[in-house]
């Protein structure tokens, strides 16, 4: 650091990396590429994120939760966020995708003729047979590059 540049610069960093958005379809592809992401809802007492196994099915993101759990009572119907990314801290480079939407209850009638190569697995324990669906109409989504 310059004996002239401001004492708040210190923390500036000396390089930033080329900010790019992307398309809906790549958007998508990235999502297919990954199982596992984050789901965001609100509850009464406030915001809730959780990981969540997902898996896509056309245009369509599914996951599973219990009928028990505190998301199943605040999901449905309800306005919810879906994220996955992929971070490198060395790098200082990654992206995220977003899909925005209403989560939707999937009749086990429609579950039969969903086409879904792999359907999610959840990682914990218990029964998870409450399946919803997030409609992939709003996805959004940025990559940082490095320089």
């Amino acid at each position: 650091m310059s004996m002239n540049a401001s004492p708040e610069a210190w923390w500036l960093p000396d390089r930033r990396g080329n900010l790019e958005v992307l398309d809906s379809d790549e958007c998508i592809e990235l999502l297919g590429g990954r199982h596992v992401g984050r789901l965001a809802y609100c509850t009464r007492s406030g915001p809730r994120i959780v990981p969540l196994n997902y898996a896509l099915a056309g245009n369509t993101l599914l996951f599973r939760t219990g009928y028990d759990t505190e998301a199943a009572t605040h999901l449905v119907g309800h306005p919810v966020v879906f994220e996955v990314d992929e971070v490198d801290e060395f790098l200082e480079a990654g992206w995220s995708v977003v899909v925005s939407g209403e989560a939707q209850l999937v009749p086990a009638a429609t579950l039969r003729l969903l086409d879904v190569p792999q359907f999610p697995q959840p990682w914990a324990a218990g029964d998870r047979s409450m399946v919803l669906q997030l409609m992939l109409s709003a996805v959004s989504g940025r990559r940082v590059l490095p320089t």
